[in-house]
């Protein structure tokens, strides 16, 4: 048994070492790893020595710094020294007064100091409060008068004319006087007291007048009157001051000049006494023209001051044309609105006074509501009646200007509704309120003014600046926002742009009359002028048509019969006296004259079919001025002011006379 057991026991034993035997076999058949023992070989020796490297190659650049070092000078500074420097660069830091801003105007410096010592103080609540309040009170609060910054003229024109002007001739039989008489005639009503109806477009003469031929340029512009007044209202309607004449535009002057064009474009502005011009003028009047323009369309005139657009002088033989008007914002009237307008004059025959002379002097020293406070408020708008010849004679029909209701236009007359203190006799004053028509509203009142002191051979320019009563004017300052401005008068608007320029013309003038297309490719368009010639020894008209040219001819025509005739709307000079003529002219003669106006045609355009239709294009022809400007004329428009003159056309108004301004 114990044999048996010996036997197992071995038996166990030789087959464990087998097995050992053959797993030893096996592991020497399998290729042998790599070991990843740390001894040193090929692959690890850099990462075992590799920071003493690193050690070595330091040693060795701090030894050569070190070499390099001792060549350089040596620092001398003591401590004291150094906290003196230091000390020194501080103080210049915080005393230098220099900031990022001026380096740099876009860097916002912020005190930080201050905005840290906000965080020690309470929130005011105030500042985020809505400025909407959540329940409305029954009444709005009111406010303080704020400032007004006027709005300037709009579509500012300036226009060469030419013509003959009625000028006194004071005789010892009963002539003219300052203020024109219409009529004269032996101390009698001038057929019948017509008050002017279609005399020579509107002249107001006695027998001892004479005409002049006459250059000049006229100035227009559009006053704002409607925007002007509704800003008016936004401004002042919660005011905690309400005045129904100081909430109104009231315009009360303006300011001129005149630029003198000069080599390169340059402009040479110049102020021009306007009251002065138009005293030195009017006073030799014979009267004022009609006025083709609405009442409604004049601005109201203020106590003492002349009006915002300026009298016609006194044309014969036609009327005036456009050049009056502002369009499109101010057209002429119609021949319907004539009509009324002429027996509207007739009636404000009745109401003729005197007027006041105008001191320019002191004339913005003046108190431009003491009408308003003399008679508690302003209504309807104003007139300025032409004054009555001091010889008798018959009745002059001159008004130049009127108002509106509230700043909107219209006809009226009287003294406290309207500011006209040119009135003073308390009677026709009355009588006026009575005959006061309901005004039309307009968008824009007239600026007109005639500018007789331009020269030949020169070109202008203009600019105006309006000049407006200043509402908060006497207010009492605690209705005011700047107190200060109670004292200040008036208020202006800016300097309106520039108009075109413009120089007197030639006697001759050139019209568009016809373009008629190119035929064929490379032909040119077909030219037709007309010229109107002005003779000024016998202050007279004459046309001539249907004048053929090319580009870049000159439109100068020789030797062309002078026929004067008899414009649309006005009465010749023969016509009224019987064929004798006024006192200083000549009869009208035929003769020959030369149509030079030195004006060279450019290009033209127009005249050609219309795709669909049997229309033709509009016509236009540039032309070149002497003086170097371009000016383009339209067809439909030249064909107006050619009709006055070959009889296509209707009379285009009433006359009427009167005085200034």
């Amino acid at each position: 048994m114990c044999a048996k057991a010996r036997e197992d026991k071995e038996a166990k034993a030789a087959k464990k070492a087998a097995a050992k035997e053959a797993k030893a076999a096996k592991s020497k058949a399998k290729p042998k790893k790599k070991s990843s023992s740390s001894s040193p070989n090929e692959y690890n020796f850099f990462l075992m020595y590799g920071q003493y490297l690193l050690l070595g190659v330091g040693v060795v650049l701090f030894g050569g710094l070190v070499a390099m070092g001792g060549g350089l000078e040596k620092f001398t500074l003591t401590a004291d020294q150094i906290n003196s420097s230091s000390q020194k660069a501080e103080d210049n830091i915080k005393n230098s007064k220099v900031t990022p801003k001026e380096y740099d105007p876009a860097v916002v410096v912020y005190d930080y100091d201050k905005y840290a010592e906000l965080i020690k103080t309470s929130v005011k609540v105030n500042a985020y409060e809505t400025p909407v309040r959540w329940e409305q009170s029954l009444f709005p609060d009111k406010n303080k008068r704020p400032d007004v910054k006027p709005l300037p003229l709009e579509n500012l024109r300036a226009q060469a004319c030419i013509g003959a002007i009625m000028y006194n001739e004071i005789s010892a039989s009963g002539g003219n006087q300052a203020g024109g008489m219409m009529g004269g005639m032996g101390g009698g009503d001038m057929m019948g007291g017509m008050a002017g109806a279609g005399m020579g477009g509107g002249m107001g003469m006695g027998m001892g007048g004479k005409t002049e031929g006459k250059r000049w340029i006229t100035v227009t512009g559009s006053i704002p009157i409607r925007k002007q007044a509704s800003i008016y209202s936004d401004l002042f309607s919660d005011a905690q001051y309400l005045d129904d004449v100081r909430d109104q535009p009231r315009y009360v002057y303006y300011e001129l000049q005149r630029g003198e064009v000069g080599q390169g474009g340059k402009v040479d502005w110049k102020k021009v006494d306007v009251i002065k011009a138009m005293k030195k003028e009017n006073q030799q009047w014979a009267g004022v023209g009609s006025d083709q323009v609405g009442f409604n369309y004049m601005a109201p005139i203020v106590a003492n001051f002349p009006p915002m657009a300026m009298s016609c002088p006194p044309m014969v033989s036609k009327p005036f044309g456009e050049e009056i008007a502002n369009l499109p914002n101010i057209p002429l009237n119609s021949t319907e609105q004539i009509s009324i307008q002429a027996d509207e004059l007739k009636e404000w025959n009745q109401l003729q006074e005197e007027m006041k002379q105008i001191d320019e002097s002191t004339l913005l020293e003046r108190d431009p509501f003491a009408d308003a406070n003399r008679t508690g408020g302003i209504g309807m708008g104003s007139g300025m009646m032409g004054g009555m010849s001091s010889t008798g004679g018959g009745m002059m029909a001159g008004m130049t200007g009127s108002g509106g209701m509230s700043g909107s236009g219209g006809m009226a007359g009287m003294e406290g509704a309207g500011g006209n203190a040119w009135l003073q006799n308390e009677n026709a004053i009355n009588r006026a309120r009575m005959r006061v028509k309901a005004a039309v509203a307009v968008d824009y009142y007239l600026f007109r003014y005639f500018d007789f002191e331009v020269e030949e051979n020169k070109t202008y320019q203009y600019r105006v600046k309006l000049i407006l009563a200043n509402p908060n004017y006497g207010v009492k300052e605690e209705f005011v926002e700047h107190p200060e401005t109670v004292e200040q008068r008036y208020v202006e608007s800016d300097f309106s742009e520039a108009s075109n320029p413009v120089a007197l013309g030639a006697d001759a003038r050139v019209f568009a009359q016809k373009v008629e297309a190119a035929t064929r490719p490379g032909a040119e368009p077909r030219i037709t002028l007309s010229s109107i010639y002005f003779d000024a020894e016998s202050a007279s008209e004459s046309i001539v048509q249907d004048l053929a040219l090319k580009r870049g001819q000159v439109a100068n025509f020789y030797g062309q019969s002078h026929d004067p005739v008899s414009v649309q709307g006005g009465m010749s000079m023969d016509a009224m006296y019987g064929g004798q003529g006024a006192s200083g002219g000549k009869k009208n003669t035929k003769k020959s004259v030369n149509h030079v106006s030195d004006i060279t045609v450019v290009d033209a355009l127009g005249g050609d079919k219309i795709s669909g239709s049997e229309l033709l294009s509009p016509g236009k022809v540039m032309l070149l001025e002497p003086n170097g400007l371009l000016q383009v004329r339209e067809l439909k428009e030249d064909a107006r002011e050619l009709g006055r003159y070959d009889g296509s056309q209707n009379a285009m108004g009433m006359g009427g006379a009167g005085m200034m301004m």
